[in-house]
């Protein structure tokens, strides 16, 4: 009995010395890193909401279903205003958004750019219901920087992920000139639901909106850069939509590749093709090519400008004369540096109002 007594006794002193390891592991104090994530975490999750859209649809047989989808948002300022990405709310006819604190309220649909797949909603919150995100930058990013997403991955109300960007200047298939190498690639898991949610620095600004992921890969999720929603944010306050002005020409990428095959000694660029009469690039001077050589099954017209520059910017792509014409407004002046027949050409085209056709 006595010796049964001592090894209960010995038995019991281990269990107990190792349930104070394991407390006093647990009850570390935390790192540095590991305290950012989670101050983060608190201030900014009380900005974040998510958002049920529905289309109410009916058959032929008077029955009717619903499509549903879930996504995330965020707020942006006390006036109840919210972010979230287009794609979420497309075609759909009823938006209702839940706020962290679990209140609901129906959204109205503010304005759309399907373009840069953003959307902005406006719901009726009293300011102390509402904790606005501030908008950071997404131009100073850089490859190995810590972010966070939060969202509602798989309808799980305020999930948290930690990553780094991954890579900048990404493209996404089927995506809009407008994001063309401008896309935000992130290891910080993005599942459905997700969409439409806030990419946070360390700081707590959000420096881009969460948008998609690769199908069949892991850890590969896609953010549009906030400096593009920063850019249409106000006309789609005042227009509905943002403001995409039509310039008149159109035309192709000049890639090295191609510059070398036609012998253009420009290497970068884009091949003005065609000029609509009347249009502002017709009244500045721009001048179409009239010689249509084809490229395996891809024909081009040379012999015209080359856009090489806008408002004193290199360009390599026509992607970068379309982020140009997001800071545009109507009645500017977008100023282009031509090559033409071996010499250098400036010209400038004036952005038309949103109502006026040529």
């Amino acid at each position: 009995m006595r010796a049964g007594f001592i090894t209960t006794m010995a038995a019991g002193a281990l269990i107990l010395g190792a349930l104070t390891s394991e407390a006093q592991r647990v009850s570390r104090p935390l790192l540095s890193d590991e305290m950012n994530t989670i101050q983060v975490f608190r201030q900014a999750s009380a900005g974040v909401v998510q958002i049920d859209a529905r289309l109410a649809v009916s058959s032929l047989l008077e029955t009717s279903t619903v499509e549903v989808s879930t996504g995330t948002g965020f707020v942006i300022d006390k006036k109840g205003r919210i972010l979230t990405a287009f794609h979420v709310v497309k075609d759909k006819d009823e938006i209702a958004v839940t706020l962290s604190n679990g209140k609901h309220f129906d959204a109205q649909l503010i304005g759309t750019d399907p373009q840069l797949d953003i959307a902005l909603l406006q719901i009726d919150a009293s300011p102390e219901d509402l904790m606005a995100l501030p908008l950071g930058r997404s131009v100073t990013l850089q490859v190995g920087q810590k972010v966070l997403a939060i969202g509602n991955a798989l309808g799980l109300h305020n999930t948290l992920s930690v990553g780094v960007v991954s890579a900048v200047q990404r493209t996404m298939d089927d995506s809009a000139m407008e994001l063309a190498d401008a896309v935000i690639q992130t290891d910080a898991a993005i599942n459905p639901g997700n969409s439409g949610g806030p990419l946070l620095d360390s700081s707590g600004e959000v420096i881009g909106i969460d948008d998609a992921i690769v199908r069949g890969a892991q850890n590969i999720g896609f953010a549009i850069p906030i400096d593009l929603a920063k850019a249409v944010i106000p006309d789609l306050i005042e227009m509905g939509h943002a403001y995409h002005p039509t310039l008149g020409f159109s035309g192709s990428d000049l890639t090295p590749e191609v510059a070398k095959l036609f012998g253009i000694p420009v290497k970068h660029g884009f091949l003005v093709e065609e000029v609509l009469p009347n249009s502002p690039a017709a009244s500045a001077g721009l001048r179409a090519g009239r010689r249509v050589v084809v490229v395996g099954e891809k024909p081009y017209t040379i012999g015209g400008d080359i856009i090489v520059a806008v408002n004193g910017e290199e360009i390599t792509s026509s992607a970068d004369i379309a982020k140009a014409l997001l800071k545009g407004r109507p009645g500017e002046l977008l100023k282009l540096r031509l090559y033409r027949k071996g010499q250098t050409v400036d010209v400038s085209l004036p952005l038309l109002a949103m109502n006026m056709q040529f």
